[in-house]
């Protein structure tokens, strides 16, 4: 297609045509599409109902168009430019790979309908659950029998009671209620998600079947599309999509229609149809990934259910987020599909507007779980208005309804005051007795004997069948086959870990840097016995450092568990191909890891240069590697976070370390625990590495230290022997054989077969054991959002005396709301913002202008994409990237330092702290954020009468919670305790960004009428708002409207009944806006708003032309000439001092870690469980050489341990610097005290920690007991364990993203370990190590005081094990032969001086001797190592609390 050719299209009702990209150096994000006609409507409620016989019309049209388009190219990758391939294309097929129509393809249609009866759903009481405390978990352990079921009584809460209904194939149902009423519980269990839910009972009937053998051959022929988007924020929106339709593609296609077809029309289509064509080269992105905006990630949402062409669809308000245009456009779209294929559609929304309300067949409205309506939408209006209800004009047809549920906003007519139903109950009962009732159940009964006599279910059970591709098994519910879905999912995690840029660069980067620091430390090793003690090192830590780099794969598991979750529900994949793709990807990635770190590593080492040994070297770490991986993976699979997944892990890890062959050899094992030494892979993988390296080499016996007696006296070897295991009296050399066999008990010849072999079998092993754990773990089960109340607060059932109170007081607090407000003025510019972008800046917003004045309600409104949310960021001083210009000034000054804290800003992202109740959240707001001259109690009883306005006080006393883990608060709920801590600081100006999104019209209306108080008080308010009804859009009285491509389109008063905004655009050429039209839904239609857009001027530039343009302009100028541009008044940036930030902020983070028990419960008792491992595997010590050594490998014990706290320390920070980063940007409170009370709440835990564990191992092993070797001991370890946490505070402050920080602790760890002088002594190190990284290291002070402490006046006493032996010369008693040796300096002793046949030589005659000898240690630097241990301690403090300082702004 020539670059300038214009490509015309048709969609139902609407021509558009397509723009060429114009190859502009300044990119903006206006749409590709432009109106060229419109037959559309602009917001009148009846102009949109859907005539089936037009759409099925209009279909085939599109049918015809699209077909002539689609011969125009050959080139599949200009779908994002609007071409497609040129196969005839069939738009059956594009929608659902179905083509109902054609005989000749053979394709059966795949209807089903659904039936439920008496369907009654319980969950959990109220009561069920308490918020965790670390004491309270601690009981329930003790209390072990609770864990049976025993002595555990709660109530139960019925969510859905009794329900009847239907929906036959080819209607729509819409479920309304307002929060709690049971819409989502239906949802779910229609859609065959039972899990969650502690009894459902009753029948639920599909199309026949019941839903046991529903689920088992048809999952995902039902699909439920929650209300949150869970997508991977690395993809591409075109990625995504073609992911899943990878996974769904029909093996039934139209003749010569080969897959890639299928998937490039369908992905046309869709970014056509829900307007995501420009942004299908987009990354998705997600709160912490910029890319689409979250109306796009909603559409994004309702692309990938439709690729899965199932016949059942149970959407749950997914029309949140969307712009009204745009959740018009797609529920017309449902409509249509509907219509078309037959499909039969469940849908929830909230303030839906009665343009979409006329769009269904049916609605079933629920309060409380009682059925209060189930019928034809035409005739619910009438039934509430026959029972006594009045509907106010304006007020849309859903809003009415739904405020029917809340006697606060239902009117009831004169005269029927006493017979209209006042509670759910009564409701329920008058429907019962009403004809509607009547007629829906004999039309179910019809409807059961026509399912009954014409069987459907075996026309889809055919359907489906034909659906399966080639290769895929007939009773599978997956349409691919199980190859072809590991083909789909390689290529996805292709892309995913191509674009983790960041994990990628620091995972090369750490192992290159690790690769040679390790190698020059242990550079070019000798062939001597200190070159083979050196070896053991050197290649015990290449097997340290690649097991512990693939920690980051349980990070990884646990972030794409929830998509896995609901990707699961669609049928798209089995999980365990899911595992077999990241396996397949894995590989490459362990070849290059393996690869590096060997070239950089292997030859600076000295090691064996041979090929053969190299590629060796290299296929055994390859297969560790990818067994670790594998390890980590398994207990992400198990476990449900990333603390449990840690602690446990790390029992398992610490045991495989201690039990490789390396630190204990085998022959010195304790025979209690040596079976672990059997079942462990590292210790196979070790063998198969040393072996590797030392079979087949001889090791020289000369030099000094190499054998005994040595010196100038000693030349014949006939009397003297080499000091390394497997020496040979007599012989200079020994053999790496022998080395290997006495040293370490390996045998030479089972390098390959057992050894390797094993690891390879433990790697098959733990793949099998996770797909097994992903096939038959339910990853919906609990997936229900439990509430956790603080114990004996816990809401009880009201009565109607105390729900008439409650709302009277409510009503008191509404009427009263009010006070003083100080008359703020705020005013911005020619706002521009534009970001860096690939090919040139990126403008998101341009010449933006606006004043926002006392008693102002601005709404602030768009399409989604437009803008709005940026703006937004941009005024309340919230982004960090990209470039803003213009003038912003507050009261006709410049901005001060208090900005931030005096404006409120209620963001989209409802991040709190999930630990804290909502009270305290609120409370902890009001505190920090009010004048500190108010009284406490004054600023309590503000924080009440905002519970009682927000009608939170059945949640007050609920734990916020983390709804990814399934407990806390509602997403409503949250939404309006975002609103709510915003308005317990009582703001001088106020910022809201969708407000209302996700909430009913209720809670929408209480928010906005209470918003407009604060507005006629005197407050400005600036507020974005997606779906305004008619009702809540009055409240507004000025409006500031943008375009696509960040332009305003209109800026002024709205009017009364909107009529100074309607004239606007009328005057200008807008069509006329119909009397009972919704103003709101008017002016996004006639701007082109939607999916797809129905503009037919240039709003941006007629806005810039105008005189109401013009007149702002020239009343923001004479506010610059006479604004303050340097205003010297004093600004606080803080409202409360230092010292009161610091109390509130400790005590917030005090009780956020006591009601952490997964993280303090469960380290305990991890760490516990390594104590008394470590602790009995050097059981009661004895004085030999051997354990002189295996004490040294004790103290390294608890590095491991400490290795534990600095991993699962670091999430803990990340979490709480979120919620800092949100709070820090409102002026809570500032970096300083945030930094120092996250490391001074870890040390009463520290020493907890470290008591226990001392009591776990000290003793078992049998350290010296006197007082003051125990408390040195103790002190030590507790500034140790204080520093490893504050450096895994360092490392996640220097680290943006968990994985990255799970990357760079190998690199740390490693670093510590290798230059503390343990596994390559400081005479053995390199000189330019030994000269300064050996005493940098704090791990080598900790090494050197533990030790001396302990071995200070320690005796050696060498067993038979540890003695070398050799023959004096004839004549000579062995005293007299080594008299020279000792005169020499040697150390140790002779143990009988008068033989003459064999002298026995032990190595070392005290602790002392043994530690000052090997590593130059000295007792009398006790003290000196216990006060560099603190400094260190100091020191990683100084550098957090800056690091806190630089990260303290999040990227946005």
């Amino acid at each position: 297609m020539n670059k300038d050719e214009k490509v015309n299209y048709h969609i139902p009702g609407e021509d558009y045509q397509l723009q060429p990209p114009q190859n502009d150096d300044k990119t903006s994000v206006e749409t590709v599409l432009e109106r060229i006609g419109s037959k559309g409507t602009y917001g009148e409620p009846d102009a949109n109902a859907v005539d089936v016989d037009a759409a099925i019309g209009e279909y085939q049209d599109l049918k015809r168009e699209l077909s002539k388009i689609s011969r125009k190219t050959t080139h599949a990758s200009k779908v994002e430019e609007g071409a497609v391939a040129k196969e005839e294309f069939n738009l059956d097929d594009y929608l659902h790979g179905m083509n109902n129509q054609n005989d000749e393809a053979g394709l059966t249609p795949k209807h089903l309908g659904l039936i439920w009866k008496n369907l009654t759903v319980e969950g959990l009481g109220a009561d069920a659950h308490t918020i965790h405390t670390n004491w309270s978990d601690l009981k329930y352990v003790l209390q072990f029998w609770k864990l049976f079921g025993f002595g555990k009584a709660c109530s139960k809460k019925t969510i859905l009671r009794g329900l009847n209904g239907f929906c036959k194939e080819g209607e729509m149902l819409l479920v309304l209620g307002r929060p709690g009423a049971g819409c989502t519980s239906l949802l779910k269990v229609l859609a065959n998600i039972r899990g969650s839910f502690s009894s459902v009972e009753g029948e639920v009937s599909y199309g026949g079947m019941d839903h046991k053998t529903f689920s088992k051959y048809y999952r995902g022929q039902a699909v439920y599309n929650e209300e949150e988007d869970q997508h991977y924020p690395t993809l591409t929106t075109r990625q995504t999509l073609q992911f899943a339709l990878r996974c769904k593609t029909p093996g039934a296609r139209l003749p010569d229609e080969t897959q890639k077809d299928f998937i490039e029309k369908i992905i046309f289509l869709l970014g056509n149809m829900l307007g995501l064509t420009r942004q299908m080269p987009t990354m998705v992105g997600n709160a912490f990934v910029r890319g689409l905006s979250g109306g796009e990630r909603k559409r994004l949402s309702i692309a990938e259910v439709m690729t899965t062409q199932s016949s059942i669809n149970c959407w749950d308000c997914s029309t949140r987020g969307l712009d009204a245009a745009s959740a018009l456009d797609y529920v017309r779209s449902l409509r249509i599909m509907t219509d078309v294929f037959k499909k039969t559609t469940v849908s929830t929304l909230y303030q839906a507007s009665n343009s979409i309300f006329n769009l269904y067949d049916k609605v079933l409205l629920l309060d409380d779980g009682y059925t209060i309506y189930f019928g034809p939408v035409t005739e619910a209006k009438a039934y509430f208005e026959d029972l006594g209800f009045y509907c106010p004009p304006r007020k849309s047809v859903p809003d009415f309804l739904t405020g029917l549920c809340n006697p606060v906003e239902r009117e009831v007519k004169s005269g029927y005051e006493s017979s209209a139903p006042q509670h759910a109950s009564e409701f329920q009962a008058r429907y019962f007795e009403s004809k509607v009732y009547k007629r829906m159940m004999t039309e179910l009964e019809e409807y059961e004997q026509l399912i009954h006599r014409e069987n459907p279910a075996e026309t889809f059970k055919e359907a489906v069948l034909n659906e399966h591709q080639k290769g895929s098994f007939k009773k599978s519910p997956y349409t691919a086959s199980f190859w072809q879905q590991v083909m789909a999912l390689t290529v996805r995690q292709y892309h995913l870990l191509i674009k983790d840029h960041h994990a990628n660069f620091s995972r090369y980067s750490t192992i290159i840097i690790q690769g040679l620091i390790s190698a020059s430390c242990f550079f070019k090793m000798p062939m001597d016995a200190t070159g083979a003690f050196s070896r053991g090192g050197a290649l015990f830590f290449a097997l340290l450092f690649n097991s512990l780099i693939s920690q980051t794969e349980m990070v990884n598991y646990l972030t794409g568990k929830p998509i896995l979750a609901k990707q699961k529900h669609f049928a798209m994949y089995q999980p365990s191909a899911f595992y077999i793709a990241q396996v397949i990807l894995d590989v490459p990635y362990a070849i290059v890891q393996v690869v590096v770190f060997a070239i950089c590593s292997y030859f600076m080492m000295g090691l064996n240069l041979d090929a053969g040994r190299w590629f060796g070297f290299c296929l055994i770490l390859f297969f560790l590697n990818m067994m670790m991986n594998g390890f980590f993976r398994v207990f992400g699979a198990l476990c449900k976070n990333f603390y449990l997944g840690t602690e446990v892990s790390g029992i398992f890890l610490v045991s495989m370390m201690t039990y490789t062959g390396y630190v204990i050899p085998y022959k010195t094992m304790h025979p209690w625990l040596y079976w672990i030494y059997w079942i462990n892979p590292l210790a196979y993988a070790y063998k198969a590495l040393i072996i590797n390296e030392m079979r087949g080499q001889i090791y020289s016996c000369e030099g000094a230290g190499n054998a005994v007696p040595f010196g100038p006296t000693y030349t014949e070897w006939a009397n003297k022997i080499c000091t390394m295991k497997g020496a040979v009296a007599g012989e200079n050399f020994v053999r790496g054989d022998e080395y290997l066999r006495e040293a370490l008990s390996y045998e030479p010849s089972q390098q390959w077969a057992p050894y390797f072999v094993a690891v390879v079998a433990f790697f098959l092993f733990f793949t099998a054991i996770i797909a097994g754990l992903m096939e038959w773990t339910d990853p919906n089960k609990g997936g229900a959002i439990i509430k956790a109340y603080l114990p004996g607060k816990a809401p009880k059932p009201r009565t109607d005396e105390e729900e008439d109170e409650r709302r009277r007081r409510q009503q008191e607090v509404t009427n009263n709301m009010g006070g003083l407000a100080t008359g703020t003025t705020f005013s911005w510019q020619n706002i521009h913002y534009e970001v860096p972008f690939k090919g040139g800046p990126l403008h998101l917003l341009n010449g933006i202008s606006g004043i926002v004045k006392p008693g102002h309600l601005t709404a602030l409104m768009g399409s989604s994409g437009a803008g709005k949310t940026t703006l937004l960021d941009v005024l309340a001083k919230r982004k960090t990237i990209g470039k803003v210009d213009g003038r912003v000034y507050l009261n006709n000054e410049a901005l001060m330092s208090d900005f931030e804290r005096i404006t409120g800003y209620c963001e989209q992202m409802d991040i709190h702290q999930p630990a804290v109740t909502v009270r305290e959240g609120m409370r902890f707001s009001a505190y920090l954020r009010q004048d500190k001259d108010v009284p406490k109690e004054e600023k309590d009883d503000y924080v009440e009468q905002i519970i009682t306005l927000l009608e939170m006080e059945d949640i007050a006393d609920a734990q916020i919670g983390d709804i990814d883990e399934g407990s806390g608060i509602s997403v409503e709920e949250r939404k309006r305790l975002t609103i709510g801590m915003e308005l317990v600081a009582k703001p001088k100006l106020l910022f809201l960004d969708e407000p209302t999104s996700g909430l009913d019209a209720q809670s929408s209306f209480n928010i906005i009428r209470f918003i407009r108080k604060l507005a006629d008080c005197g407050w400005p308010v600036l507020c974005t708002i997606h779906q305004p009804s008619a009702i809540l859009f009055e409240h507004f009285d000025h409006l500031l409207l943008l375009v696509r491509g960040g332009k305003t389109a209109y800026y002024g008063e709205i009017g009364k009944d909107a009529h100074t905004m309607i004239d606007y655009f009328e005057s200008n050429g807008g069509p006329a806006c119909a009397p009972d039209a919704n103003p709101a839904e008017y002016i996004l239609e006639v701007v082109g708003a939607g999916t797809a857009g129905k503009a037919t001027r240039d709003w941006g530039d007629i806005w810039a032309n105008s005189p109401q343009a013009k007149a702002l302009e020239e009343e923001l100028e004479e506010i610059h000439k006479h604004a303050d541009t340097k205003p010297t008044r004093k600004s606080m940036t803080y409202a409360s001092s230092f010292w009161t930030q610091f109390w509130l902020v400790f005590k917030r983070i005090n009780l956020a870690y006591w009601r952490s028990p997964e993280y303090n419960i469960g380290r305990f008792i991890t760490l516990m469980s390594v104590s008394l491992i470590t602790g009995f595997t050097y059981w009661k010590m004895s004085y030999t050489t051997s354990d002189m050594q295996n004490r040294l490998f004790f103290m390294l014990s608890t590095f491991v341990m400490s290795v534990i706290l600095i991993i699962l320390s670091q999430p803990k920070f990340m979490t709480e610097r979120l919620f800092f980063r949100r709070e820090y940007a409102s002026r809570y409170y500032g970096w300083v005290p945030f930094a120092l009370c996250s490391i001074i709440v870890e040390f009463p835990y520290i020493i907890v920690i470290c008591t226990f564990y001392m009591f776990g191992f000290y003793w078992t092993a049998g350290l010296v007991n006197t007082s003051q070797a125990v408390g040195y001991f103790y002190i030590m370890f507790i500034f140790f364990i204080a520093w490893a946490v504050t450096l895994g505070f360092v490392i996640a402050a220097l680290s943006e993203h968990a994985t990255m920080a799970s990357v760079l602790n190998p690199l740390f760890i490693s670093m510590l370990i290798l230059f503390a002088g343990m596994m390559q002594s400081p005479t053995a190190m390199p000189h330019f190590w030994s000269a300064w990284m050996y005493w940098l290291d704090p791990f080598h002070y900790y090494l050197e005081g533990l030790s001396t402490n302990e071995m200070a006046d320690l005796p050696v006493v060498c067993k038979d094990l540890d003695l070398a032996k050799f023959y004096p010369p004839e004549g000579q008693t062995c005293g007299e032969y080594t008299a020279a040796f000792f005169e020499s300096g040697a150390t140790g002793y002779i143990v009988d001086n008068n033989a003459t046949d064999i002298c026995e030589y032990c190595s070392y005659s005290s602790g002392k001797e043994f530690y000052s000898t090997l590593y130059q240690w000295d007792s009398s630097h006790k003290g000196r190592n216990l006060g560099l241990m603190a400094c260190y301690l100091v020191f990683n403090i100084i550098v957090f609390v800056l690091l806190t300082f630089f990260k303290r702004k999040a990227r946005r």
